[in-house]
């Protein structure tokens, strides 16, 4: 009898073990990069008519405004003869946040190879003016991979046209190496999702900051990576709830080293999976000071990527200054 006891109690201690292996070992449930579904205006660009200077431009089916006021939605073509083809592919929606407007772009590289791609936007008020215009790059844009471009004037604009020029990629100068590890592009090789939750932090001066929790890992087992971008925030209706840009909470995604799932701490220290990011700074007093949170799970999150670099070259030619963050994201207004 003492016999089977001892059997017994093993057995219950196995299954006490078990369980609590089972609670200890439980992840967060997460949420991938989430997709706009009603994008419009989609445009092609063939590769052929967007190298170098040779510009192409396009103006939304929405928002659009007439042909004289410096947009078409006809692509122009060329009669220089590239090896190159292919095309991107672009579509967008026009929202509005906070009594001001931001456009979302959609690209596609289709065309085979890896680019440095030039997006050059113009906004319009209602009596056709324009009044700015932005500029940005992705370097090292790879093939076969889609982004999310956020243009965001910081201010209301009727309309919206831009024109797209385009790059192969080289690995030419220190700047350059930033973007690949051996010669692969490092973009495609991330993956960023979200703990679907949002919650309350305090923050000084009386505040509140609203934040999420951010995952990421990356598939090259050599390099650790590093992640920069914009983060926009939909709730279940597609109304935007939260936009970094706007909300003055934005700039670097990830702010920290534990970008790659195989980075050594990763594995010591369950937590370097993810980072709490504020997404929101509001005043308790403010009318947008509003508890209990929406149910966060009924959200869509956009990842708008601006770069993934190699972290060891980033530090290394950043602490020198031999690269600038302007040059190396380089988003500007050009009016």
């Amino acid at each position: 009898m003492e016999y089977f006891k001892r059997i017994l109690a093993t057995i219950l201690l196995l299954a006490i073990t078990l369980t609590l292996f089972a609670v200890c070992g439980k992840e967060e449930e997460t949420a991938p990069q989430g997709e706009v579904s009603d994008m419009s205006g989609e445009q092609h660009f063939n590769i052929g008519d967007i190298l170098s200077d040779s510009a192409s431009s396009a103006s939304s089916e929405t928002v659009s405004p007439e042909p004289s006021q410096g947009g078409t939605s006809e692509t122009p073509s060329t009669d220089e003869t590239h090896e190159w083809s292919g095309e991107f592919i672009i579509t967008e929606k026009k929202y509005e946040y906070k009594e001001k407007n931001f456009m979302l772009l959609n690209v596609t590289n289709d065309t085979g190879k890896n680019c440095n791609l030039t997006i050059t936007g113009t906004f319009y008020d209602e009596a056709g003016d324009v009044v700015r215009i932005q500029q940005q790059t992705y370097r090292n844009h790879p093939t076969g991979w889609s982004n999310y471009f956020i243009f965001y004037p910081d201010m209301k604009f009727d309309t919206f046209t831009y024109e797209v020029a385009a790059e192969e990629y080289e690995n030419n100068t220190p700047l350059d190496s930033i973007f690949t590890y051996s010669g692969d592009t490092l973009s495609n090789r991330v993956t960023i999702g979200w703990i679907p939750e949002l919650f309350w932090r305090d923050a000084p001066g009386g505040q509140k900051m609203l934040m999420y929790r951010m995952t990421r890992s990356g598939t090259h087992l050599e390099c650790e990576t590093k992640i920069f971008g914009h983060v926009l925030f939909l709730d279940e209706n597609g109304e935007v709830f939260a936009l970094d840009i706007a909300d003055q909470c934005h700039g670097d995604m990830t702010s920290g080293y534990e970008q790659t799932g195989t980075w050594p701490h990763m594995e010591d220290d369950p937590d370097y999976a993810f980072e709490n990011k504020a997404i929101r700074w509001v005043s308790k007093d403010s009318l947008e000071y509003t508890e209990p949170l929406p149910d966060a799970t009924n959200f869509t999150l956009i990842f708008a990527i601006q770069a993934v670099v190699c972290y060891e070259k980033y530090y290394n030619l950043t602490s020198n200054h031999t690269v600038t963050m302007e040059e190396m994201i380089p988003t500007k207004n050009l009016q």
